[in-house]
């Protein structure tokens, strides 16, 4: 094998470490170490058939330094890479491999030839995964509970969301929005959760055609769009385990029945055996042959035998269907604890999705090591920060900052952060400050929700708005999301806390085009920062607290910069953080940076 460049480094980490925090940068689009692949002369291969064309650029990558370099070819380099200062530019489009090698102290990460790019590939058509990286999107959740419904309680406030009401805010949402998260669009019952036939569009939120219209105004809009994907379970069309055909065009026709449900699935349990005087699941009973669920049950339908070979093709089709046919460009999945999360790499690297995030209401531990389970290639909704905001910033309470999450642990390229969904807004047996019986609504608690969107909007991670706070407050939403475009604050952006107390919170967030400052509580006090603008703010004590918030923005100090290349590859690279006065620095060898990449 040919050796185009390679990084040596001292050997700190585990191997799955060491695998997590190296990748190639084509173009800056990130690839990480990922499954394994294959073993040759020596070699691990990671990552197969990174394809790039003339005029891409390659660089290599640490994340835990967020450090970029390439390194000089050696003798056997691969002709039709020019270096140009501490990348390499492209001259020869081709497909190239992923490898790592062990030594008895040192790693080598190398990049080589692949033997071709697959025959009837298309050299445009490169998957990156559906974990954006350093991504400044914010998104919204586009429906509420039961907002397709006339009766609904809050379709009197906050209207309802079905897809031509939808479409006729298009381009307003757009303006501001870069990902729309609209509800299952599958026939099935009440708002989708309870799905019936995959492949029929026609919904309580509209029909084929107007959710066709829809998607069509917002990616015109400048909007990608998100489908919820409710493939853990299903509902039966007339019984208990009788399905229709799905019909996916191109992709393949299905005929689902009972031996795609799990066998341990309440349709064969013996409580629900059909006796004289209580039918339980009728002829159905015992008819479920499918694996053992390899996830979380749900009680309330029948859970798909996601290890069943067909179950997974079907999926398969499913999804790439919605992506290719229906044009929706990524995937919220909904109960992503149901099965194995290693089907959500699976059906990822075969659908292709720009996004994916899962919701998994569970602790942040928990959450992580489902991600883990789907080779990181699937953000989560992080429920601990909904938690911590409820429970902490809402009661007035700032002394734990931004809490324990995902996104505080520094993980936010996996974060979609939230602090209200359709699963609490509305819910009668449920009362909280931010759902409930929409609570969240009054006067007296607009502050507090203010607040907590400011949190979002200044933070790592991809904040997820939600529409009925857009629907009342969006002029006060507006200036924030504005805020964090300005200073162009990313998914996975450095943040330092400066304060946290009881009484107030303030943090410095670094973004690609400068720098944001966030103030809670009493920390917002309209006292200036020399070189800053006030982007957003808003001033309350009015249920006896100080419930006020601003956000500075200063985009006139120098962008971030890459750490300085490595000259070097004789030298074992070795790296730490450390904080002194106060401040971030990163030593590289003998050479210390600040953490704008300046050498010092």
């Amino acid at each position: 094998m040919r050796k185009i460049f390679a990084i040596v480094f001292v050997s700190l980490f585990a191997w799955s470490a060491f695998a997590d925090n190296y990748g190639i940068l084509v173009n800056d689009h990130l690839y990480f170490a990922g499954e394994k692949v294959d073993e040759f002369e020596g070699f691990v291969q990671y990552l197969a058939h990174v394809k790039v064309k003339a005029g891409d650029y390659c660089q290599l990558y640490d994340a835990d330094f967020k450090a970029k370099w390439a390194v000089d070819l050696n003798s056997y380099s691969v002709a039709g890479f020019t270096r140009e200062g501490n990348k390499y530019k492209v001259s020869v489009t081709g497909c190239y491999d992923f490898y790592i090698k062990l030594k008895y102290e040192q790693d080598e990460l190398y990049i080589g030839n692949g033997s071709n790019c697959g025959e009837g590939e298309d050299i445009d058509d490169i998957y990156t995964g559906a974990v954006p990286r350093q991504c400044e999107a914010v998104l919204m959740q586009a429906f509420y509970n039961e907002s397709y419904d006339p009766k609904s309680p809050g379709v009197d406030t906050y209207g309802d969301t079905k897809w031509t009401t939808l479409t006729a805010q298009a381009a307003e949402i757009g303006s501001f929005i870069d990902y729309v998260w609209l509800p299952p669009s599958a026939y099935g019952d009440g708002a989708g959760y309870h799905p019936k036939q995959y492949s029929n569009q026609n919904s309580n939120w509209g029909t084929r055609e107007e959710l066709e219209a829809l998607i069509s105004a917002l990616h015109n809009a400048g909007a990608k769009v998100v489908a919820d994907i409710v493939i853990n379970h299903c509902a039966g069309w007339k019984t208990w385990c009788d399905f229709p055909e799905m019909d996916f065009g191109e992709y393949g026709v299905f005929h689902p029945d009972a031996s795609y449900i799990c066998q341990n699935d309440e349709v064969n349990a013996e409580w629900n055996k059909p006796t004289e005087e209580n039918p339980g699941s009728g002829a159905c009973w015992g008819t479920a042959t499918g694996n053992m669920d390899d996830g979380e049950n749900w009680d309330g339908a029948r859970d798909w035998s996601h290890d069943n070979v067909y179950v997974q093709e079907m999926f398969i089709a499913y999804l790439k269907w919605m992506r290719n046919v229906m044009k929706y460009d990524g995937f919220r999945y909904d109960k992503g604890d149901g099965f194995n999360n290693w089907h959500h790499w699976n059906y990822n690297k075969n659908a292709r999705p720009e996004i994916a995030f899962m919701e998994c209401y569970k602790g942040t531990d928990d959450i992580q090591w489902r991600i883990n389970g789907a080779n990181g290639d699937l953000m989560a909704l992080d429920f601990d920060l909904k938690w911590h905001v409820f429970n902490s910033i809402a009661g007035w309470d700032y002394s734990r900052g931004r809490g324990d999450c995902i996104m505080s642990r520094g993980d936010g390229k996996h974060s979609v952060t939230f602090i209200e969904s359709h699963d609490w807004f509305l819910r009668p047996d449920n009362d909280n400050e931010f759902g409930g019986r929409g609570n969240s609504m009054t006067p007296a608690l607009k502050a507090r929700l203010m607040q907590a969107n400011a949190l979002l909007l200044s933070m790592p991670g991809i904040p997820c708005i939600f529409y009925p706070h857009w629907k009342k407050y969006k002029e006060d939403l507006k200036p924030m999301i504005l805020a964090r475009k300005w200073a162009g604050v990313h998914n996975e952006s450095e943040v330092k806390d400066e304060y946290a107390s009881a009484t107030g919170y303030q943090a410095t967030i670094v973004g690609h085009n400068g720098w944001l400052i966030l103030c809670l509580g009493d920390k917002a006090n309209k006292q200036g920062f020399e070189g800053y603008t006030l982007a957003a703010s808003n001033y309350s004590t009015m249920e006896g607290h100080n419930e006020s918030f601003e956000m500075w923005v200063n985009s006139s100090k120098p962008r971030p910069q890459d750490v300085e290349e490595v000259e070097s590859e004789s030298q074992p690279v070795k790296g730490e953080k450390f904080i002194q006065d106060g401040k971030l620095f990163i030593r590289l060898n003998n050479q210390v940076y600040d953490i704008l990449g300046r050498k010092l």
